[in-house]
């Protein structure tokens, strides 16, 4: 297979711009991507001159993510950094539409996936500006990536056929294309989401997905695509000024669901267009880690009997820094992988099955090192959450009744027996709520009378300017992370109870 050959296509006509004649031929070469390479330039300065700014605005506007449970950054940092990116992104695109060249007469020939794209990603941005201002449910949160998933397939992101080494192009039935493209949408948006947990991480590998998938479209001739892709990377790549460890910004779910959901619509859109499997595999391994990442969370939560949306700290990123690398080495590390991962599939786009099967088994092998050297492969971590499994599924059961209890709670008393639900599956004992002068408590007498005369030990949670929450352990050392961060989630909630206007 070769490249478009369309003679009106931007990246065969080299007239859009008068380069000097004396230039050599391998660098009149590249002329022929003038209006990508300013497009790319033109994004990155524009994110890289206004983050700071934006920066100034959240703080004002207490667009902040604090340092509290899973949450380890040293202050408060700016978040929702997702909307100076794709605020780029859309002004990017609106401003290609305008060019007087062959990009922007195809552009405009082809507007309609492009404002496909930009409305289904705002959805996104929408909704993660919800989350990150007032923690959406799960459910609710996959609900609506899925009815907006589907609105995507109806506007044409969406798998139609399928090709196997030595076969013809296969197509699908309808039902089947349906539902792949919306598995592919829903579960790349999720993906990206669960690998935003380390500073730089999530826009490093959206970056270099973006620029693989620019490659693809190049070589498939999807010009309208390619400028959507070289736009996110230039705008991504100013962004991870200051976004790379320390932090000054992070995307926040804002930025994550709507990566997620923008890469999953571009790779569909680029894999319409491709004729051998290999161009279909590309997006996939551009996707690698964050997909790999999603499959070891989803297996571990099954086996030990979490909620498949319940948060964790053993992601690969958290294996990493328990190892003692630090956040910039560790999320280093995880683009060097990810660059192998791209580098096989870019290899291969033009290469024989044979060079493909080897690719595809040298990345599997790479996955299995990786997962191996990282402790995922001990079978007696996996026997021993296996066996813990009824007692998680406990613990989870009683922090979704001690949630609704809280919402439902009309005075400090009951909001203190309502997190007081949990007490048996945390080893609690006593908990005392100090609020406006009034100290409230609840008490497990037989557990209480069971410990020392001395003063228990305890631990105190600060849930707003006067209010505490300090919990007593039958054996404090027995909370583990799992645990702990439930904890301190329905002491939030208490929180956000107790500072509602009365």
């Amino acid at each position: 297979m070769t490249p478009s050959t369309n003679p009106q296509s931007p990246i065969h006509n080299p007239q859009s711009l008068d380069w000097p004649g004396w230039l050599p031929d391998w660098l009149l070469y590249f002329q022929r991507f003038d209006t990508y390479f300013i497009l790319f330039i033109a994004a990155a300065v524009v994110t890289t001159l206004a983050t700071p700014a934006y920066i100034l605005i959240a703080q004002r506007l207490g667009w902040v993510d604090h340092p509290t449970g899973r949450k380890q950054h040293e202050r408060a940092t700016a978040t929702m950094g997702g909307l100076v990116i794709f605020a780029t992104v859309f002004a990017g695109a609106i401003v290609a539409l305008q060019l007087d060249n062959l990009v922007g007469q195809m552009l405009r020939a082809k507007a309609a996936p492009i404002y496909g794209l930009i409305a289904c990603t705002t959805c996104m941005i929408l909704l993660g500006m919800v989350d990150d201002r007032h923690a959406i449910r799960p459910r609710i949160k996959l609900l609506v990536q899925t009815v907006v998933a589907i609105g995507a397939i109806v506007l044409g992101f969406r798998v139609e056929a399928i090709t196997l080494p030595w076969y013809e192009s296969v197509p699908l039935p309808e039902a089947v294309g349906v539902l792949i493209s919306l598995l592919w949408i829903v579960g790349i948006t999720n993906a990206i989401n669960l690998t935003d947990g380390l500073d730089g991480l999530a826009a490093g590998i959206c970056l270099l997905a973006s620029a693989v998938n620019a490659i693809v479209a190049i070589y498939l001739g999807n010009y309208y695509m390619t400028v959507m892709m070289v736009l996110l990377a230039g705008a991504l790549l100013g962004f991870l000024r200051w976004n790379f460890h320390p932090a000054r910004v992070f995307l926040g779910d804002t930025g994550s669901l709507a990566l997620g959901m923008f890469l999953a619509l571009a790779s569909l859109h680029s894999a319409q267009k491709a004729h051998t499997v290999v161009l279909i595999l590309i997006p996939l391994f551009a996707l690698g880690y964050p997909i790999f990442d999603t499959l070891l969370a989803v297996a571990r939560r099954m086996v030990r009997g979490q909620p498949l949306f319940a948060s964790d700290r053993d992601h690969i990123h958290h294996r990493l820094l328990d190892r003692g690398h630090s956040p910039s080495r560790a999320a280093i590390q995880i683009y060097i992988a990810s660059i192998l991962l791209c580098m096989i599939c870019i290899a291969a786009m033009t290469a024989n099955y044979l060079i493909l099967g080897l690719g595809i088994a040298g990345a599997l092998l790479m996955a299995l090192f990786s997962a191996r050297v990282l402790g995922y492969l001990e079978w007696g971590g996996w026997t021993a959450r296996w066996s813990g499994r009824e007692d998680t599924k406990l613990l989870h059961a009683a922090a979704n009744l001690a949630r609704l209890r809280i919402q439902q709670a009309g005075s400090d008393q009951q909001l203190v027996r309502a997190i007081a639900v949990i007490a048996p599956e945390i080893g609690c004992y006593q908990m005392v709520l100090e609020h406006s002068g009034a100290t409230v408590e609840w008490s497990d007498s037989p557990a209480a009378e069971a410990q020392d005369a001395e003063m228990p030990e305890a631990v105190e949670m600060a849930i707003g300017d006067d209010a505490i929450i300090r919990v007593a352990f039958v054996a404090p050392a027995g909370l583990d992370d799992e645990r702990r961060q439930l904890l301190e989630e329905l002491c939030r909630l208490i929180g956000d109870r107790l500072n509602e206007p009365s």
